[in-house]
């Protein structure tokens, strides 16, 4: 995002959960290291009191603008943050212990592990936005789900439908899709230098599943080093989100045209040469910011593809646009949640463009069909 303070209100920055910090991403780095060392203590590989000596050092590790600049400064001579945090815990831990820090794993196994650790709280927060007032919203607007309107065909007019019936189009894609972040899996990454685990042997997997218990996380049985699909499974999930969020907003916009009026902002928009004018800001901001989200998409898409067994300059992209998309996803929900809270439909505009087909109106049985489907699929995410 552009970081202006003069659009810092627009863009939505005050309700952003900065899931993905310095101070965050540091934080998933170190506890990935505590962790690792506790699971290889616990099968073996390194001794007990070796295991605890990394754990309280990692605990005296200071995350602060000290930490901050020696990350910034290593990461721009050596292309990865690891090496500065590798060392900031090396400086809490006796010399003695240092042979079993970071044993057999590599700088992709944190920073991949980190991101996903943000995904999963970014996830469990996105879901949280879409339950509450939102599903109260929409419930409110069911109670008028009995209104006439049109549909419309390639922006004309085409035959009249029920309210209710747009609701549903608009919201049971958008809830099926908000379902299927509900079943996504967050895998942690543990491969070593070229991604054989050779350091570890035939306790391989036995450690990556202890890991992935330790840190909350999935076991996939494999290393994803140069697959970069449970990255992006995650991400097209949210891509379809941000698509239904998209076409929602299209068709508002659409019918918030002075010539529809079919739907009117409680907020203003003011034009700086036409008085007259009450410009939909809220619902243009709100396309703006799913529509930027939607772009990172793209843009991290058309990088996913791996030279060899990792690939610096892929990778480095890949962290540039996850790291974009932790406040882009949250301003795009915000940006749309908000637009919600200042919309009032027009029944009576509705029914003026509908009059002239009347004869046409949608069965009612049909119509009553689309609302008691829309409000189970409420009813089911509430439970």
């Amino acid at each position: 995002m552009i970081d202006r303070k003069i659009f810092s209100t627009y863009w939505g920055y005050p309700q952003v959960n900065a899931h993905v910090s310095d101070v965050s991403f540091l934080h998933a780095l170190l506890r990935y290291e505590s962790c690792l060392a506790s699971c290889q203590s616990s099968l073996g590989i390194i001794p007990n009191e070796a295991a605890q000596a990394i754990q309280e050092a990692v605990n005296r590790v200071r995350v602060d603008e000290g930490l901050i600049q020696q990350v910034d400064t290593s990461t721009a001579e050596n292309g990865i943050p690891t090496i500065a945090v590798v060392e900031a815990i090396k400086e809490q831990l006796d010399q003695s212990y240092h042979p079993f820090l970071h044993v057999g794993v590599t700088s992709q196994d944190l920073i991949d592990t980190a991101h996903i650790l943000v995904l999963q709280q970014l996830t469990k927060d996105f879901q949280q936005l879409f339950s509450g007032n939102f599903q109260s919203l929409v419930r409110s607007w069911l109670k008028q789900s009995d209104w006439v309107c049109m549909a419309r065909t390639r922006q004309q007019q085409a035959l009249p439908v029920t309210f209710g019936y747009k609701l549903y189009h608009w919201f049971t894609p958008l809830m099926d899709s908000l379902a299927m972040l509900g079943q996504l899996r967050f895998p942690v990454s543990l491969g070593g230098p070229v991604g054989d685990m050779r350091a570890f042997g035939a306790q391989g997997k036995e450690l990556i599943a202890k890991l992935a218990e330790a840190l909350g996380l999935d076991d996939f049985g494999t290393v994803w080093h140069q697959n970069r699909q449970p990255v992006f499974t995650i991400i097209n999930a949210y891509e379809l989100v941000l698509m239904q969020l998209r076409k929602i907003l299209q068709d508002w916009i659409f019918l918030a045209n002075s010539e529809i009026g079919e739907l009117r902002l409680l907020s203003k928009g003011k034009s700086s040469a036409m008085a007259h004018k009450n410009n939909p800001v809220q619902l243009e901001q709100a396309m703006v910011l799913v529509s930027i989200a939607l772009d990172s998409i793209q843009n991290l898409k058309s990088h996913a593809v791996f030279t060899s067994e990792r690939d610096g300059v892929s990778w480095t992209l890949e962290w540039y646009y996850l790291f974009a998309l932790d406040s882009q996803l949250q301003l795009a929900a915000h940006g749309f949640l908000k637009t919600m809270h200042v919309m009032d439909w027009q029944k009576e505009a509705m029914e003026k463009h509908a009059s002239p087909f009347q004869h046409q109106v949608q069965d009612a049985a049909l119509s009553e069909g689309f609302r008691k489907a829309l409000e189970k699929l409420l009813l089911s995410r509430e439970n």
